[in-house]
């Protein structure tokens, strides 16, 4: 696998501080509305041990003409969803940190794709995905989509997080979400709609 200079060596940083988020209400617009702070902030393990929410951010890479969107595959390591095929790169957002430059840093982490333009980054939704019962965590998920060539996408995964990657068409994607496949890491039913409708509008 090729070297990625910005992976990381861990698969997590259980010492990381997150801000802690009100639970969302039950008319959350994905489209407009935004998390409310709570002024508190807790460190990584104490908040997916309590349930807490917070932030995250999701970036998928598609490639439109061909209809293809990449995946990666979490390390087992991983302390949510361990080896499941999820999201081409994500992380939680740290507190004092932005929703853009987590997903700018993630990406170079993860895929070693570095150096890509802020107005690249399509911000499409913000979901709160309550999936702490799943066996993962509860947050609200920032979505940004990024538009490139699969034929010329130098990815370099980063092995600490990320053991895999493919690019698989969306098709396939759509099926394995909404299936709830044991192989993919699961969307709450809002983020799959969402993200669904995304790419149904921009990669025709």
């Amino acid at each position: 696998m090729p070297n990625n200079p910005h992976a990381l060596t861990l698969a997590q940083n259980d010492g990381e501080i997150f801000e802690v988020m009100e639970s969302p209400k039950s008319d959350f617009d994905l489209k407009a509305d935004r998390p409310r702070p709570t002024g508190r902030t807790k460190r990584r393990s104490d908040v997916h041990r309590d349930r807490d929410w917070h932030r995250s951010a999701h970036v998928w890479l598609v490639d439109p003409p061909r209809q293809l969107v990449a995946v990666q595959k979490r390390s087992e390591k991983k302390d949510t969803f361990p080896g499941r095929w999820d999201i081409s790169a994500a992380g939680h957002i740290e507190a004092g940190a932005s929703s853009m430059d987590t997903a700018r840093r993630e990406l170079a982490e993860e895929l070693g794709i570095d150096g890509v333009a802020a107005t690249a980054f399509i911000r499409a939704f913000t979901c709160p995905a309550e999936q702490a019962g799943w066996g993962g965590c509860n947050a609200f998920e920032d979505v940004y989509f990024v538009h490139v060539d699969s034929s010329n996408c130098d990815i370099r995964a980063g092995e600490a997080e990320v053991t895999a990657y493919q690019w698989i068409p969306i098709d396939t994607l759509e099926e394995k979400l909404r299936q709830r496949d044991s192989e993919f890491v699961p969307r709450v039913d809002a983020y799959i709609e969402a993200f669904l409708d995304y790419l149904r509008t921009n990669c025709k």
